[in-house]
């Protein structure tokens, strides 16, 4: 199965980036250049719904992780919100919880901004 990401404004600065799929060896990379083209046509304010990321990988958090430290480099940031079970499991387990702000609905992340 392949990674989709849809991505839309979600206010006049802020883009709701919506991942669906499977985030693993095979589609990480497509996955990368799908986010840096978003942060690199200068989005740098971003919210991202993992709810249908049915796995996600070590390659794949730090692929998250180097995207978090590019748009905070640009005083942006990245919140993610309604994580699938197993990928909030996972962010606990590697403390990226902490480094992360994490919310349960999409209008929570977008209020944070």
């Amino acid at each position: 199965m392949e990674v989709k990401i849809d991505v839309r404004p979600r206010s006049k600065n802020v883009m709701l980036v919506a991942v669906r799929g499977k985030i693993g060896s095979e589609t990480v990379e497509a996955f990368k250049q799908e986010l840096e083209k978003i942060v690199l046509s200068g989005n740098t304010r971003l919210i991202l719904g993992l709810k249908e990321v049915t796995y996600l990988n070590s390659t794949g958090l730090g692929v998250l992780a180097s995207m978090l430290r590019l748009v905070r480099k640009e005083s942006g940031d990245i919140k993610l919100f309604s994580l699938a079970p197993g990928v909030k499991e996972l962010f606990n387990i590697t403390r990226l919880s902490s480094i992360f702000e994490i919310y349960e609905t999409e209008e929570e992340a977008l209020k944070a901004f």
